[in-house]
């Protein structure tokens, strides 16, 4: 991991920014490369606007230009920094089904290669001279921030209104002689939305991106700024100026709170995704600032497709289930055999191969 800038490099590159003249090719968290330039139309004075012309730990891929001293656009490939071999998702009809969330979501094993890699890439500019708003206003499903690792950040609930991170499922199978461990959410705190087989998901948090913030900020060091919100109001992770974890009870209904950090020793409001939290406060519910029309129409474009439906079949538990159109015969079929195959052989969880993905 590249260090953090000291504060007298800090000090250099919002001077150079401000300025207007800088283009800069900046080492990432990751030891790849972003690119920045410097905003137009005079120097930037606002105290959010220099902090984010100063970030340098952006992810791979990303790129970041100011086109004023009070915006900033952020691209990125939508490819996770950090990512598993097989993830769950919701089952559709063919598949099998080998876990099941505790709200009921019934899931299937898909691999990330040929199943999920292929992500929606990401594009959106941001207000960042935020302004607290009169009253907040609820986050809607969908993109609600922007992390610097390239990803999306979404609000605390799935598309069936359960808290996501408190609606987790795990299963571990043996294939190729390699044990391998599936999940719906994994370590990262992160998943694709619905698409799969190359039709395209948005990879994104529901809570604090540990992996990312181990990169950024160390295994227990203070938190930085790792994204900003659709309100501009910078998003944090859970530790504070003093590397202590910060309780989820000293935020406020928007899980902000105004505060030193690395960036602001005197203090600024900004939100926080709380460590090991796994409550409707693992993530953003509201904005505290004034969001725009613009961005918010973008955002909800990025919100999870897969439609789901509460499929009740009587004697047995009603269980959430995507709302699909039948598998194509032949792929049906392939799901079909190798079902079959392994309820004859009797496998062990533990020795079975992954089922195999819709669409390959």
């Amino acid at each position: 991991m590249q260090p953090g800038p000291s504060r007298a490099e800090f000090r250099f590159i919002v001077i150079a920014v401000s300025a207007g003249v800088l283009s800069l090719s900046m080492s990432c968290g990751v030891g790849s490369i972003a690119t920045s330039s410097g905003g137009g139309g005079g120097a930037a004075t606002n105290p959010y606007a220099l902090a984010y012309m100063a970030i340098t730990n952006w992810g791979t891929g990303v790129t970041v230009a100011f086109p004023t001293t009070c915006s900033m656009t952020v691209s990125a490939t939508g490819v996770p920094p950090s990512h598993n071999a097989y993830y769950l998702a919701p089952a559709g009809t063919g598949q099998t089904v080998v876990a099941t969330t505790p709200s009921g979501i019934q899931l299937a094993v898909i691999p990330y290669t040929g199943g999920i890699s292929t992500v929606n890439k990401v594009s959106a500019t941001f207000n960042i001279c935020p302004t607290k708003a009169t009253s907040p206003t609820s986050s809607s499903m969908g993109a609600i921030g922007f992390i610097s690792s390239g990803e999306v950040l979404f609000n605390p609930y799935e598309a069936t209104k359960t808290v996501a991170l408190a609606d987790n499922a795990s299963y571990t199978f043996s294939s190729g002689g390699t044990s391998y461990t599936a999940s719906f959410i994994d370590q990262c705190n992160s998943h694709p939305t619905g698409g799969m087989g190359g039709s395209g998901s948005t990879w994104h948090y529901h809570g604090v991106p540990t992996c990312w913030t181990a990169t950024v900020d160390g295994a227990a060091g203070p938190s930085h700024i790792i994204g900003i919100a659709l309100d501009g109001y910078p998003v944090y992770g859970g530790r504070d100026v003093n590397g202590n974890a910060v309780a989820a009870s000293s935020l406020d209904a928007c899980n902000g709170i105004t505060s030193a950090t690395p960036e602001f020793p005197n203090g600024a409001y900004h939100y926080v995704l709380p460590l090991n939290t796994t409550t409707a406060q693992s993530s953003i519910r509201c904005y505290s600032g004034t969001v725009g029309t613009t961005i918010t129409a973008w955002a909800r474009q990025l919100k999870c497709t897969m439609l789901m439906a509460m499929l009740t079949v009587p004697g047995r538990t009603p269980q959430w289930a995507p709302a699909l159109p039948p598998l194509p015969a032949s792929i049906a079929a392939k799901n079909l055999a190798a079902k079959q195959l392994a309820a004859s052989q009797d496998l062990h969880p533990m020795r079975k191969a992954p089922p195999h993905p819709q669409g390959t």
